[in-house]
């Protein structure tokens, strides 16, 4: 049978692995918030690019 410390070893080295993985993945989130934030337009800014479209239609 398998020994008890190797599933303890087995178990203690996936715990770390998902903590790991865990920050990670909150640092990626964090990321993408950051990027999403940044490219995103204000309304004034949208107004500003519809009146320049309209302006180069009507040419």
């Amino acid at each position: 049978m398998i020994d008890i410390t190797v599933v303890f070893a087995i178990a203690i080295i996936s715990l770390i692995l998902n903590i790991l993985l865990f920050t990670k993945l909150m640092q990626l989130k964090n990321e993408l918030d950051n990027v999403k934030h940044s490219t995103r337009l204000t309304r004034e800014e949208v107004e500003k690019l519809n009146e320049r479209l309209k302006r180069i239609k009507s040419l």
